[in-house]
């Protein structure tokens, strides 16, 4: 009787730790996600890792080495105004396209880091107030055929709110 308790007591103990396991392994997963969004315009979707706070705003893309073709950056503000961007540790050149209720108001193509050698030579802006702005791949706009009043949709890739 012993014997039987003791493999019950060791098949329960290893599915507690295999079930702790998989938990572990689909929450960071789900952490990974949580902070990107799907974002289209017209047919093409856009993953864009999303950028909703000062901190995240004010790193943007800089460090990185590079981005994949159909991945960006959208910046959220919580209100519109002419957000200046600038150019601070990044390693490559981006399109970006400004945003306002949904639709494009203005994208710059191209923009080099290397623009200006001080941080308020490589300064831009968007031609009028936005509440979003999405980088890209450098080229990108053209490939998507952007125009100003051209509508953008974007949803998160999860949705933590409990709704």
């Amino acid at each position: 009787m012993g014997n039987a308790l003791a493999k019950t007591f060791l098949l329960f103990f290893g599915l507690l730790i295999g079930g702790s396991i998989f938990l572990v392994s689909f929450l960071n997963k789900v952490n990974v996600v949580k902070n990107k969004a799907e974002v289209k315009i017209g047919t093409q979707t856009i993953i864009a890792d999303v950028a909703k706070n000062d901190a995240d705003r004010e790193k943007g893309l800089g460090g990185r080495e590079s981005i994949g073709m159909n991945e960006g950056m959208l910046f959220i503000f919580d209100n519109e105004d002419e957000y200046p961007f600038w150019m601070k540790d990044m390693k490559f050149p981006i399109d970006v396209i400004w945003i306002r209720n949904n639709y494009i108001v203005g994208f710059a193509e191209n923009v080099d880091p290397k623009i200006g050698s001080q941080p308020s030579e490589t300064v831009f802006s968007p031609p009028q107030s936005i509440d979003r702005a999405l980088e890209l791949h450098a080229g990108r706009v053209k490939l998507l055929r952007v125009q100003v009043g051209d509508q953008v949709k974007s949803r998160p890739l999860v949705d933590i709110s409990g709704s």
